[in-house]
């Protein structure tokens, strides 16, 4: 951010010079880039419904005012990192949001970092991103701790004895087949066996009749909602009547829309249930039904405290000086325990979050808190 700031008014403007005057509200405006169009735009889109819910609410308020502009990265590291460029010159953009792919934001925190422009992203899980700038900061776990959190609960919480694991062949399917099943064997538990796909598969009939002679108690599907919904729709055709697990990647309506009474059973995490009202998420849940006709789920969620965290960090560096890239970026740091529908946010020095999470189980055709 340069030294222009926008004051929203002469009048709030001259009030900076009176004595005892409270300072002026700014307009901060918030570059919000992820897939928002192709087979995974869910993500993306309802990160971004999430965060408009949360400045609206905020800009009714008064005071500062956010202002959201958006880009679709369409999934390609090239695209990403355009954007970034595009964010950086533009000086008006003083903090970054969104972020569906881990490698479309790897490829962009070098830019990042070169221009100081702080990121807060809710929806890249990938252990490379942990220090990989002090620029880029997410509001989302790890896949090595969501993944070593599923292990364990399929071991001791769901007593699996033999477990199949599939994932994609990517940073992100990788990284929680790998924590998923380390913690697994360490639980007691034991591999039927791993196969691998790529982004886009149709066909995993030979990999699940594969699967079917091994006999599993269950298949963990390290991978995202499309490709998910197909492997278990195409192993319940195949007679796999085993229980399917999934990950935060599966965690949305899409999941049940295009695998219908296939995904009927499957247990997913995320670190937000939207079953469980509570007077910190009511008003969350209840202005995003009333915006958008439906309920939110986990990366809505996510969205939405990414946005109270520029909120809250904007309120910081105002109270040291003035909003720059700089100060917000030092305000991140100082955030410590922001309630939230996701959990109080504190985030380390590498730039992560620490938190829990929920496993949810498709029952009747929506997502509800497994045992």
């Amino acid at each position: 951010m340069g030294v222009k700031r926008k004051v929203l008014s002469l009048m709030m403007a001259t009030a900076l010079f009176l004595p005892g005057a409270a300072s002026a509200a700014e307009k901060i405006t918030i570059g919000f880039t992820a897939a928002l169009s192709g087979d995974f735009a869910a993500f993306g889109l309802n990160m971004r419904k999430g965060a408009d819910l949360a400045f609206k609410q905020i800009n009714a308020a008064g005071g500062n005012q956010f202002e959201v502009v958006s880009a679709d990265d369409r999934g390609e590291a090239r695209e990403g990192v355009l954007i970034a460029q595009k964010f950086c010159s533009d000086e008006n953009v003083d903090v970054v949001m969104g972020y569906s792919f881990s490698s479309i934001a790897l490829a962009a925190v070098p830019v990042y970092d070169g221009c100081g422009l702080p990121v807060i992203a809710s929806a890249v899980t990938s252990p490379d991103l942990s220090g990989a700038s002090k620029f880029f900061r997410r509001n989302i776990l790890t896949d090595a701790v969501q993944g070593t959190m599923m292990g364990e609960f399929a071991s001791k919480t769901l007593n699996l004895k033999n477990v199949y694991l599939i994932h994609q062949q990517d940073d992100y399917g990788i990284g929680v087949a790998n924590a998923f099943s380390k913690a697994y064997e360490a639980a007691g538990g034991k591999l039927a066996g791993t196969e691998a796909y790529v982004l886009g598969t149709k066909d995993f009939k030979t990999q699940l009749a594969k699967m079917k002679a091994a006999s599993p108690d269950a298949i963990f599907i390290g991978g995202f909602y499309t490709e998910a919904a197909k492997i278990a729709e195409q192993g319940k055709a195949l007679g796999l009547n085993v229980q399917f697990l999934g990950t935060d990647g599966a965690l949305n309506p899409e999941l049940i829309s295009l695998g219908q009474d296939a995904v009927e059973g499957m247990i997913v995490y995320g670190m937000f249930d939207p079953s469980l009202a509570t007077p910190e998420t009511a008003p969350f849940i209840n202005g995003y039904k009333e915006a958008y006709g439906e309920a939110p789920n986990a990366f809505a969620a996510l969205g939405y405290d990414a946005a109270m965290a520029v909120a809250e960090a904007t309120k910081i560096a105002g109270q040291s000086g003035g909003v720059t890239r700089a100060s917000l970026n030092d305000a991140f740091g100082k955030i410590k325990d922001m309630p939230g529908v996701t959990g109080p946010t504190t985030f380390s020095e590498n730039g992560d979050r620490s938190g829990a999470l929920y496993f949810l189980k498709v029952q009747d055709g929506q997502f509800t808190l497994a045992k």
